[in-house]
């Protein structure tokens, strides 16, 4: 009896040793996490999927003592790539004096494919002192590709080129190259090009975007209306499509004849020729502001009345007179004398062939010097003649 009860005390002794023990063992940690500590500012982020979050760590050590320790990462069970750095190289340990601190990055990839919601991880020093992180996966994450135009809809006349800044997305962990089209109709065309180079194809490396501009040329027939023009950007694995919206509102058109549709005219030297000048829209846009100008010989005159039209509806014609005037020491013979009309989208020129005719008192100056010649040889010939 007496020796089972000993045996019971001094197994009692022994727990009790025990557990001193292990409180004892307990102490340091908590010891440990008075003086040292993890700090960043932020510790709740907010990402998009493929972006990434860098977190700059602060190791504290307020003890008397060198801290190292190996430092980590608890992912959680996520199976996201991140890396630690400090100095652009990666660590894996970290010293740090008494009284003192280190800083090193935490760098922690949201993947692509990747569901909204709150992710958690722990950035650990050892057994000195843990760091929790959160970051909230703001929309559902994707894998493919992704075509955005800046401004996809734009309007103008049939004559203008349609300029869409657009932006090409790849979403996926590859390198994807991609094969360029637009779904054009027939007399339109559609031309690609990145950094003012012609393209067919690009290539985007994984979760990075390349800016491509697209110029849209409708044909000068084009009758006014909404337009629309699917482009595409594909490969064997993945495509994106977007769509571009081009607003013709009418087109630019300027014929100029003469009203008898005569292109030559007659004039006399130093003389002038009134010609009538026919302006046609031949567009479905109202032409403005649609001046007059001639390109003649030297020290001709040309005007015009009016010499401006302030604008002509479509279909409609305005009448303009040209006078010609040459100048008095023109010789006879053909010239030419180019008039045009211009408004500031469209312009028209037409080339007249203007003949000039010697001046009829010459002709009685020449004949009567002819006569005067003439007399004088006769006279000549009978005074000295028969000597």
């Amino acid at each position: 009896m007496l020796a089972a009860c000993r045996n019971i005390w001094i197994k009692l002794g022994l727990a009790a040793l025990i557990a001193a023990g292990a409180a004892a063992a307990s102490t340091v940690p908590a010891e440990a996490a008075e003086t040292f500590e993890l700090y960043t500012t932020y510790v709740n982020l907010a990402a998009p999927p493929g972006e990434s979050i860098t977190y700059s760590v602060e190791a504290i050590n307020r003890g008397d003592s060198t801290q190292v320790f190996p430092i980590a990462l608890e992912t959680n069970g996520n199976k996201w790539e991140y890396k630690i750095t400090s100095g652009g190289r990666t660590v894996r340990e970290i010293a740090v004096k008494p009284d003192d601190s280190e800083t090193f990055n935490v760098q922690i990839d949201v993947p692509l494919e990747v569901n909204r919601g709150e992710y958690r991880f722990t950035v650990v020093a050892g057994n000195l002192a843990r760091l929790p992180l959160v970051i909230n996966v703001t929309e559902q994450g994707t894998y493919a590709s992704e075509w955005t135009a800046e401004q996809a809809n734009m309007e103008g006349y049939a004559d203008d080129t349609f300029t869409f800044s657009t932006e090409l997305h790849n979403r996926t962990a590859e390198e994807q190259t991609y094969a360029l089209a637009a779904a054009v109709q027939p007399g339109w065309d559609a031309r690609f090009s990145v950094s003012g180079d012609s393209v067919r194809s690009v290539t985007v490396e994984p979760n990075a975007k390349k800016t491509i501009t697209v110029q849209i040329i409708p044909p000068q027939s084009v009758e006014a209306g909404t337009y629309q023009i699917p482009i595409a950007a594909t490969n064997n694995s993945t495509q994106a499509e977007t769509t571009l919206e081009v607003v013709i509102t009418g087109t630019y058109g300027i014929d100029l004849t003469t009203a008898d549709q005569r292109l030559n005219a007659k004039v006399k030297a130093g003389g002038e020729r009134k010609i009538d000048l026919v302006v046609k829209n031949t567009g479905t846009a109202k032409l403005e502001d649609v001046s007059l100008s001639s390109n003649s010989p030297v020290d001709w005159e040309v005007s015009f009345e009016p010499s401006k039209i302030t604008s002509i509806e479509p279909g409609q014609t305005a009448t303009v007179q040209a006078t010609i005037k040459s100048t008095d020491k023109a010789l006879a013979g053909d010239y030419e004398v180019d008039i045009t009309a211009r408004s500031a989208q469209k312009s028209d020129t037409i080339a007249l062939r203007v003949a000039v005719q010697s001046s009829v008192l010459w002709g009685w100056i020449g004949i009567l010097i002819v006569i005067a010649v003439a007399g004088g040889v006769y006279y000549l010939y009978r005074k000295y003649g028969r000597r």
